[in-house]
């Protein structure tokens, strides 16, 4: 409706600088009659790929890409780079091995051996406007834009791959490493282990942005005393080396200029938890003979925030917050099985329910981590009883 066109607006600081930029974007709609997937696999000008194992769909793009990448080898083309977003180091085998499944002919495994998969993780908070923010936004642009999106300043590309392996050159927000994983680990200890941490109980405490954590003080306090004695290495020159990705960190989630909402931001939080949090908790307790507190507590509002989850009109999942239902973006097998539970449970079984579930929690049992069962129902009991968010209060 709009033409293949949207509007991109940038807001927040560059050190103390404020940044507020307007950028349309323009999508490609088709491509000289033909399909568009059918005209870019055959056209000898394209040289790179980019694939986000992350998406909702992640099949899907399997399907498409060996589908376009037989389309280009029929052609008589060569193989690509191909950019493979995703959260571990070795995502870009598990592409390359999605797509042999799908075309398993010697002769085009033979072809695949040309292309380039590099791993790659991308690191922004960018989300579309809720609909009050994106009329007040199109009233100051004096134009309409039902497609309008918000995003901080802060955007990298981290991509595992040797110098000149890639067609461009890397930038401040482009970085070629030899290493992914090690990259990933300093963004989930830095970065996502905070975003988990206030996630689920700022929203269970009606807060609606990361910059409404940051501006609480209680919350703030509890995410600050949990970085220094839960996230960040206990060894003086370990934590030195994550200082300034931290202070990076607090920065994005102050953002004033471009409140990230909590719920999108955190999206999925089973996957944040499995990937930043899990970790942490299992060294902590293994060294201290307990979970730790914050994030264990993290945990048990995370549970509240997803227990009795339930499919809404649209069949997309939602929770409520007192008389306001909210969006959940996650795993629809995990919501499924959090939609068969209820918040107010009796909190040693709700706990149990939760932590012994293996296929939550790829095959492992939780019950197992010294002390984590104990310490969540405890949290869940005292969640229970805080007022103002269950459903109907």
């Amino acid at each position: 409706e709009q033409g293949g066109l949207y509007t991109l607006l940038v807001r927040g600081y560059a050190g103390e600088t404020p940044v507020k930029e307007e950028r349309v974007i323009q999508s490609i709609l088709s491509v000289g009659g033909e399909t568009l997937l059918e005209a870019l696999a055959v056209s000898p000008e394209i040289s790179l790929g980019i694939l986000d194992t992350l998406e909702t769909d992640p099949e899907a793009q399997l399907d498409q890409a060996a589908r376009f990448l037989s389309l280009r080898m029929g052609a008589g083309l060569g193989g690509l780079a191909l950019i493979c977003l995703g959260e571990a180091g070795d995502c870009a085998e598990g592409v390359k091995a999605g797509i042999l499944e799908r075309c398993p002919e010697p002769a085009f495994a033979r072809w695949l051996d040309g292309c380039r998969f590099c791993p790659a993780q991308a690191d922004s908070l960018a989300f579309r406007a809720p609909a009050k923010e994106a009329a007040r936004q199109c009233a100051e642009m004096n134009y309409l834009d039902g497609m309008l999106h918000l995003a901080e300043p802060w955007a990298r590309l981290t991509i595992q791959a040797p110098a000149g392996a890639l067609p461009f050159a890397p930038t401040q927000a482009v970085a070629l490493v030899d290493d992914l994983d090690a990259a990933l680990a300093v963004k989930r200890r830095a970065f996502d282990a905070g975003l988990f941490l206030m996630a689920a109980p700022g929203w269970l405490m009606g807060l609606d942005t990361l910059s409404d954590c940051m501006k609480h003080e209680r919350l703030r306090a509890f995410v600050g005393r949990a970085y220094q004695d839960e996230v960040l290495p206990r060894d003086p020159a370990e934590r030195g080396q994550l200082a300034q990705a931290v202070i990076d960190a607090f920065a994005r989630f102050e953002n004033p200029l471009s409140p990230s909402p909590i719920l999108p931001a955190a999206a999925p939080l089973t996957g944040l938890f499995r990937r930043s949090a899990l970790p942490l908790i299992r060294a902590r307790a293994r060294e201290d003979f307990g979970p730790p507190r914050g994030l264990s507590f993290a945990l048990a509002a995370t549970i509240m925030l997803y227990a009795g989850a339930r499919r809404g009109e649209s069949g997309r999942w939602e929770v409520l917050r007192g008389t306001q239902v909210h969006t959940l973006e996650d795993d629809p097998e995990a919501l499924g099985r959090f939609s068969t539970l209820s918040h107010d449970m009796d909190p040693q079984a709700l706990a149990y329910a939760v932590l012994a579930d293996r296929e939550l929690w790829g095959g492992e049992d939780l019950r197992d981590i010294d002390g984590l069962m104990e310490r969540v129902a405890l949290d869940i009991a005292a969640l229970q009883r805080m007022p103002g968010w269950l459903p109907g209060e």
